[in-house]
């Protein structure tokens, strides 16, 4: 992969050249190109223009107090898009994090992306923990868990997972599964971390949640009834940032968000066009600090944070 990538980025030279020069088929070069940038061997950065991007992320620095915000170039489909904002945010992760870290992750597609773009950076004595419990109907590839291992086997750091569900089906089961003693030592152990890695949840009929099973239709449409946009680790949050009455909140099994307001940098990733509304209902929350999106997805933030708020919030 390393030659096929080289001889390709660095000399220039064409796929079918690189398949003449290595005696390989021209299927095989692209699918070892493909490769190389899916485990890490080639990133691939494209810069935003500056008169593009820094305006709007200075804009959002300065209107929702954020610490950081890392804006990519949008892509055709939906696939790049995620691998772009997932490659930015595991670049930060390798910038930021030290020895003795402690990461609290959350789930859904585009946190489960960001291991495939890791690469093989320097080992980092760091934990990473589910700040939320599964779903059985998760795939792999978005459960907390998963990210979990996968995230700390590319620092090569340990994972404390939690076998939990996401929402249990009443209250009480809920407090049940909280103060088993396993899952209280990890719900303890993710409230203790000084980075967490977040996705932002929508309130719609086809959001990840109804998907998994752990809400039906109704209810979304009853937390929509409330005010619900969005939510980041089960927590529902109205257009203003404001926590929704009845959204659920006691069935997650979770950390909530006075835990995260706790946390000194809190990532929230999010690579889909049409999250605005939840993406600008998290940032007004007060729980991100650090948001990575794109170019044209921070724009649209902007844009419906300029639409008069309704009446009685500042």
């Amino acid at each position: 992969m390393t030659r096929v990538a080289s001889q390709y980025y660095l000399e220039g030279m064409t796929q079918e050249a690189v398949a003449r020069s290595l005696r390989l088929s021209r299927p095989k070069v692209g699918r070892l190109l493909d490769r190389a940038r899916r485990v890490g061997i080639v990133e691939i950065t494209v810069n935003v223009h500056p008169d593009l991007g820094l305006r709007v992320e200075a804009e959002l620095l300065s209107q929702f107090g954020l610490d950081q915000v890392l804006l990519v170039n949008d892509q055709t489909d939906e696939a790049g898009q995620r691998a772009s904002v997932a490659r930015a945010t595991a670049g930060f992760l390798k910038r930021q994090l030290k020895d003795g870290d402690v990461v609290a992750l959350g789930m859904g597609r585009n946190v489960g992306a960001v291991p495939d773009f890791v690469g093989t950076p320097p080992a980092r004595a760091a934990t990473f923990v589910s700040a939320i419990g599964g779903s059985p109907l998760m795939d792999t590839g978005v459960n907390p868990n998963e990210i979990c291992r996968r995230l700390a086997e590319a620092f090569r750091g340990s994972a404390e997972v939690l076998y939990a569900p996401a929402y249990a089906e009443t209250p009480e089961v809920r407090d049940a599964f909280v103060h088993h003693d396993e899952v209280r030592d990890v719900l303890g152990r993710a409230r203790t971390a000084n980075v967490a890695l977040i996705g932002i949840g929508n309130a719609r009929d086809d959001s990840a949640v109804v998907r998994m099973g752990c809400f039906s239709v109704s209810e979304m449409r009853g937390l929509r009834d409330h005010g619900a946009v969005g939510d980041i680790l089960g927590s529902f949050f109205d257009a203003d940032g404001q926590t929704v009455v009845g959204g659920m909140g006691d069935r997650v099994v979770a950390i909530d968000r006075a835990d995260l307001e706790r946390i000194q940098a809190v990532v929230a990733i999010s690579s889909e066009r049409d999250k605005g509304d939840a993406i600008l209902g998290a940032l007004r929350s007060g729980m991100v600090n650090v948001l990575v999106t794109t170019l044209s997805t921070a724009r649209t933030v902007l844009d419906l944070s300029a639409r008069p708020r309704r009446a009685g919030v500042g």
